[in-house]
């Protein structure tokens, strides 16, 4: 399930004019998608796909959205969304519709927590970071998507260019990392497309985060240093890194 977010990150769908106008926002429930899932620690909760009919820009828009909700204590984290120019093309980039089945085995790129009743997933891929926080709780499940209708800029999307925003932070590390660390030396000379999981690990150290980040080639890793807000607080290539 996964895999299809990871490998659509990089791309950015643009939003176009329907040829129906769209007024309050509302869901294609016969599109929903849910299966159940269980963190480390044992705590169980929900991943939810739904199908958003909304505006962006004054103009109609189809919105893909991820929700991880957490059942009896409510917390809730809305993944970015993705816009398309119709209906079809949304549902083709998502999950056949299931009623609370296992989920899938998870797949790389991504590390999810649920900690002092906040959920925080870091994601990265190429070397860049992500992080979804969110510390939101709703008693039912249908406030959680009423919020989502309304707010869901606040969780990032690719039609506002991925940016950060309230409740994600992009932290880009090029600079820091330089183009040997993060391209494969066997691509060095070409324009090839590639993507890779570059996250290790993910531990709290105090209230600071520190993540391990691997380059594209062995033995190449680095320590990324996060506030407790998800900022950047240093970055340290390890020994055997060049």
């Amino acid at each position: 399930m996964q895999i299809r977010w990871a490998l659509l990150a990089a791309l950015i769908p643009m939003a176009v004019p329907l040829s129906a106008q769209t007024s309050e926002p509302r869901y294609l429930s016969d599109w929903d998608h849910m299966c159940k899932a269980t963190l480390a620690d044992g705590t169980k909760y929900e991943v939810w796909d739904r199908l958003l009919l909304t505006e962006w820009q004054g103009k109609p828009s189809y919105l893909t959205v991820r929700g991880f909700y957490r059942p009896r204590s409510g917390e809730f984290l809305l993944r970015a969304s993705m816009g398309f120019v119709d209906k079809e093309h949304a549902i083709a980039m998502m999950e056949k519709p299931q009623k609370g089945g296992p989920c899938p085995v998870d797949l790389p790129y991504h590390v999810l927590l649920l900690q002092d009743g906040e959920w925080i997933d870091f994601w990265s891929r190429n070397g860049n970071v992500e992080v979804f926080h969110s510390n939101l709780r709703f008693r039912a499940r249908k406030e959680a998507w009423s919020y989502v209708a309304e707010h869901w800029q606040d969780a990032g999307s690719f039609l506002i260019g991925g940016a950060s925003t309230k409740f994600v932070e992009v932290i880009s590390l090029y600079q820091q990392f330089g183009a040997d660390f993060s391209r494969p030396k066997r691509l060095e000379f070409s324009a090839q497309g590639y993507l890779y999981n570059s996250l290790g690990s993910v531990k709290k150290v105090g209230q600071n985060w520190e993540l391990e980040i691997k380059g594209a080639d062995e033995p190449n890793r680095a320590t990324v240093l996060l506030d407790s807000n998800f900022k950047l607080l240093a970055v340290t290539k390890n020994s055997g890194t060049h």
